[in-house]
């Protein structure tokens, strides 16, 4: 794949962020602290329930991995048009989090059933989550970047 557009090494940074923040969704869950994942999310608004065998995990999990790909896209068009890419890891654990407090805000306001209420540990995973996001999003970003660059 030729990654020479800001997008799709943004897709692929937000894919990486995505991976890792699922890790640390999944962790939570099966430890029994946050009582939804982050592929939760896609198939509760999509479906209207969690997913309920191994083909829609896996299948919302994708959506998931789509979805913050589309982030990490719009990340990279933002520190390459917008703004600098010095301090690039506050900006982008700063862009996991306003991403994070959007889609909360976005799903308390419309009050999607069974994504509010949420419990206060499953916020801060998810909280953390987004900051896992953001960190590896900026750093994969980063990395990508500077490869471009070579020969």
């Amino acid at each position: 794949m030729v990654m020479k557009d800001s997008t799709t090494r943004g897709f692929v940074a937000g894919v990486t962020g995505g991976v890792a923040m699922n890790i640390v969704s999944y962790i939570s869950y099966y430890l029994g602290i946050a009582n939804l994942r982050f592929l939760d999310w896609p198939s509760i608004i999509i479906t209207g329930h969690s997913p309920t065998n191994i083909l829609s995990v896996i299948f919302f999990l994708i959506v998931q991995l789509i979805f913050v790909g589309f982030l990490g896209s719009l990340f990279a068009l933002l520190i390459s048009r917008l703004i600098t890419s010095i301090n690039y890891i506050f900006k982008g654990i700063l862009f996991g989090l306003i991403s994070w407090f959007a889609i909360y805000a976005l799903t308390y306001i419309s009050d999607v059933p069974k994504l509010t209420p949420l419990t206060t540990l499953t916020a801060v995973t998810d909280f953390i989550g987004a900051v896992v996001f953001g960190f590896v999003l900026a750093e994969t970003l980063n990395r990508l970047d500077s490869r471009k660059e070579l020969p």
